[in-house]
């Protein structure tokens, strides 16, 4: 795939908003009935607990907390935004657009606002890659990308092949276009400095209904036709399919973008990936050769958050400070559809959590 020939762009701050509510698997083994036990949820997944947005609360709040925090902590305020893009696969509503509430919200006042809906779970690949390029254009500097899901509304209570798997979150990130003489030079030397932002990327697609969730207009179309509806409203899931694909087109994409940036893997920094389940990220990382320590998890508290995962996957290594200014980073992910992708970037600077 492509290695970037375009302005750089580097990822400044990061922020995660999760719901207060913590939900254990013993919780969810007792309420749903289902055939299975905490300990049998633990060692499959690895997810120990996920986290559930209150009766009183919704996704647009917390999409709009993770955003306040990643502008505040890029050290900007909201009228600096020049584009803000936003994915999610659960808003509270079809129409009018999350990322215009958002703007409302905050007091954003571009006009470069884009809504990514169908990608799921690679949402924040493709949201900070459409926002790398809308960066382009002269006299913009700076985009945030907010992701937010809100699964735990789409996952039937009793369904143990999805509910056990996703909870709550947003995340958010704020982009920067760097100027190439703003690079660290290696060792604090004087020497020329290696090239920073965007370096490569890899993007692919392979139709299949192993993920799926019927739209309100299909649902409406299939009573009105038929009666009643003949698919769920809820989501469906092929966890084989998932783990099969996942598994095998995440480290094929992670070499595609690195190739792409000539970068060995042994020289990266850190990877923020998609946290379908624990068990899974550390399936990624023993099967690309990484210390699991560059490959943070955070499934185990948080299960799959969807668009937001790869983004509290980043948060945990700005927090940890495992990656920093000059670290070679990798963002990851793989969303229904199927939908993947991966991001090479060597950062300009820290990123601030």
């Amino acid at each position: 795939m492509p290695t970037w020939t375009l302005a750089p762009v580097s990822p400044c701050s990061v922020s995660v908003a999760v719901p207060d509510r913590v939900v254990p698997n013993t919780e969810l083994c007792e309420s749903m009935e289902m055939r299975t036990t905490p300990e049998w949820i633990a060692e499959k997944t690895g997810i120990m607990e996920r986290r559930y947005v209150a009766d009183d609360q919704d996704i647009t709040g917390l999409a709009t907390e993770a955003a306040e925090r990643a502008v505040a902590a890029a050290g900007m305020e909201p009228h600096e935004v020049d584009v803000l893009v936003v994915g999610s696969s659960s808003p509270d509503w079809v129409m009018p657009s999350l990322g215009v509430i958002i703007a409302d919200s905050l007091g954003i006042t571009t006009p470069r606002i884009i809504d990514i809906t169908q990608h799921a779970c690679a949402s924040a690949v493709y949201s900070m890659y459409t926002a790398s390029l809308l960066l382009q254009e002269d006299g913009l500097e700076t985009a945030l990308v907010v992701c937010a899901e809100c699964i735990s509304r789409n996952t039937h209570p009793l369904d143990r092949t999805t509910r056990i798997f996703f909870g709550d979150a947003a995340g958010a990130t704020v982009l920067r276009k760097t100027p190439p003489e703003e690079a660290p030079a290696p060792g604090g030397g004087a020497a020329a400095p290696p090239p920073v932002g965007l370096l490569g990327y890899d993007l692919g697609n392979s139709y299949s209904h192993a993920v799926e969730m019927a739209s309100p207009s299909k649902l409406c179309h299939e009573r009105a036709v038929y009666g009643e509806e003949v698919h769920s409203r809820y989501l469906q899931m092929d966890g084989r399919a998932v783990w099969q694909e996942a598994t095998t087109q995440i480290p094929k994409s992670i070499h595609q973008a690195l190739e792409a940036s000539r970068v060995d893997v042994h020289d990266v920094g850190g990877f923020a990936v998609h946290q379908a389940n624990a068990r899974m990220v550390e399936h990624i990382a023993r099967s690309i050769g990484v210390d699991p320590e560059r490959m943070p998890v955070t499934a185990d508290t948080l299960g799959n958050t969807g668009a937001a995962s790869p983004l509290t996957s980043l948060w945990r290594l700005a927090r940890d400070g495992r990656v920093g200014g000059g670290d070679v980073l990798v963002v990851s992910a793989i969303g229904a559809g199927f939908l993947w992708g991966s991001l090479c970037f060597r950062l300009a600077d820290d990123i601030r959590v």
